[in-house]
């Protein structure tokens, strides 16, 4: 007589089949098997929304998916890069994040809903624009010396996007590093701020070279100094901060991917080698002369580092605006 099999045993067997059934086709796919988000936290046609339909672009071509942009304003950027942190990490929710939403506002308000270092993952450095000290012509300010001179007799009066941005403090920094007074002229917009440098209500700005080079090319505005750390092919007639002796004032306002924190490691590696490459192209490097930003590709864990180091660096100039937040 052939011994019936026991129960129990048949039934594991059966109940690990279709446990095997239904695990092995998800563990066989591969990411992305449907389109991804990439939050901007910013407004349509900026900086960061060309530089987030850049790389959209470059990684829907290379992963078969569609990566859809989606602008989520509101608080300064705040609000969309929250939604990302609030997002499974699964891979489908990126964001643009920058030196404002990562580093600056995380200091400066202490009700930011989200921790940079730990409720995100920083997938890649996408690029970063320097700063531009840009001076009205009537104020016959050409060379550092110059703004120095004139700064000195009759104050550092200039002109950012708002209070506790990144070229207010930027001009902050520079007033430190030279010893200035400095009277900040906020704006909302940078186009009318960029307007009233021109037509001489303000004497001064500190914006971006992006934001500021179109009216340099036009002769509207003088190019005193900017904040990379060597010249610029296309802006190699004006000198940097360091080379002129200002060696702490090197930087860009940056722009980065990140996604919520705890992704998986093979997505973010793949998704860092593929942001590189996208901002590596003949094509983007152009856009980048162009507007005058910056690649530096770098590994998830040395943008990481980065951004750690450049939120250190920032205090101390927020603490000096009396900006810093008190926690």
């Amino acid at each position: 007589m052939i011994p019936r099999r026991p129960f129990i045993t048949t039934s594991l067997s059966a109940a690990l089949a279709m446990v095997l059934l239904a695990v092995s086709p998800a563990q066989a796919q591969e990411w992305p098997q449907k389109p991804v988000r990439l939050i901007v936290p910013f407004g349509a046609g900026g900086s960061g929304d060309l530089l987030a339909r850049l790389v959209a672009e470059h990684l829907g071509s290379v992963f078969k998916q569609n990566f859809v942009v989606e602008n989520r304003t509101g608080a300064g950027g705040t609000l969309g890069v929250q939604a990302v942190a609030q997002a499974e990490p699964d891979g489908y929710t990126l964001g643009i994040t920058n030196l404002s939403t990562l580093s600056l506002a995380p200091l400066i308000n202490a009700s930011v809903p989200y921790d940079p270092m730990k409720s995100l993952t920083h997938i890649a450095y996408v690029g970063g624009a320097p700063v531009m000290l840009a001076a009205n012509p009537k104020t016959g300010v050409k060379t550092l010396p110059e703004f120095i001179a004139f700064a000195k007799d009759k104050g550092f009066s200039f002109a950012s996007s708002g209070v506790g941005s990144d070229g207010h403090l930027m001009g902050q920094a520079i007033a430190m590093a030279m010893g200035l007074k400095v009277e900040h002229v906020p704006y909302t917009q940078t186009a009318q701020a960029l307007g009233d440098l021109i037509a001489g209500h303000v004497p001064f700005t500190t914006f971006t070279l992006s934001s500021t080079s179109p009216f340099f090319r036009a002769g509207q505005v003088n190019g005193v100094a900017i904040t990379t750390a060597e010249r610029l092919p296309d802006f190699a007639n004006v000198p940097t901060f360091k080379e002129l002796g200002y060696n702490t004032l090197i930087g860009t306002t940056w722009f980065s991917i990140s996604g919520p924190a705890n992704m998986p490691k093979d997505i973010v590696a793949k998704l860092n080698k593929e942001i590189i490459a996208a901002v590596s192209r003949p094509a983007a490097q152009e856009i980048f002369r162009r507007d005058g930003f910056i690649a530096q590709p770098l590994s998830p864990e040395a943008f990481t580092a980065f951004v750690a180091d450049e939120t250190a660096r920032w205090k101390p100039v927020i603490d000096a605006a009396g900006l810093l937040a008190k926690k």
